[in-house]
Order: C-alpha cells, then sequence, then structure tokens
C-alpha cells in the first residue's frame, strides 16, 4: 500500500492558460434501475461494558436510504451507490427481514426498469 501526504499549503490555482474548453456536455446517464427505499430495522449491538440487565438499551432503530438491489426470502440489500457500466454496488448494508420495522419506497422503478424522473 502507498500513502501520500496531503500538502500543508493548498495548490496555487490553475493558470487561465491551461484550461480547456469542454467542448460539449458529456451525456448523461440515466437513473439506476433500482428504487432508492428508506429502511427502518432493529439493529444489533454489542456492548463490552454491560454489567447487568439494567445496562440493556431501549429498542435501537436504524434508518437506512438507498437503492434496494436485493430482496429474497430473508434478506434485503440496499446500496449507498451503483457504479456505472454494470460495475457493481458500494457501501452495500445486508439488513435480515426480521429485524426490519419498515421499508418505504422514495423513489419508485416504473415497469421499463426506469427510476422515476423528479426534475420534471
Amino acid at each position: 500500500m502507498r500513502v501520500l501526504r496531503v500538502p500543508d499549503e493548498p495548490s496555487p490555482p490553475v493558470p487561465e492558460r491551461e484550461l480547456r474548453e469542454v467542448e460539449e456536455e458529456p451525456e448523461a446517464e440515466s437513473a439506476p434501475p433500482f428504487p432508492l427505499v428508506l429502511v427502518t430495522w432493529r439493529d444489533a449491538w454489542f456492548d463490552a461494558d454491560q454489567q447487568d440487565t439494567k445496562d440493556w438499551r431501549a429498542d435501537y432503530l436504524v434508518h437506512t436510504v438507498g437503492y434496494l438491489v436485493r430482496e429474497e426470502k430473508g434478506i434485503v440489500s440496499i446500496a449507498s451507490e451503483v457504479l456505472p457500466q454494470g460495475d457493481g454496488f458500494r457501501a452495500v448494508t445486508h439488513i435480515p427481514k426480521a429485524i426490519i420495522k419498515s421499508v418505504t419506497t422514495l423513489v419508485p422503478v416504473d415497469p421499463d426498469g426506469q427510476a422515476a424522473d423528479l426534475t420534471a
């Protein structure tokens, strides 16, 4: 692994003559073909300092927002990022259905697999 040192001073600005004009706007990619959801679920936790049952915390609800990329018999998977060109996902949270309190669809996907256009 290579470690790079971040400089203490900001880099000098790029001189105007070195900037290039962008000839055309890059083509916008369509929205990922997955619904955007909010999942509310009861988290499991580890407590190294628990001394007795009075130290147990109350219900611990976690809210996860992301793309619903998998829904199977016992689990859902929520991705924070969908990578371009079919390269997969990043930051995926896998949640057992038994601990899910609710799933709310924030942005649905139409029958053609396209996310709803919220800019119209």
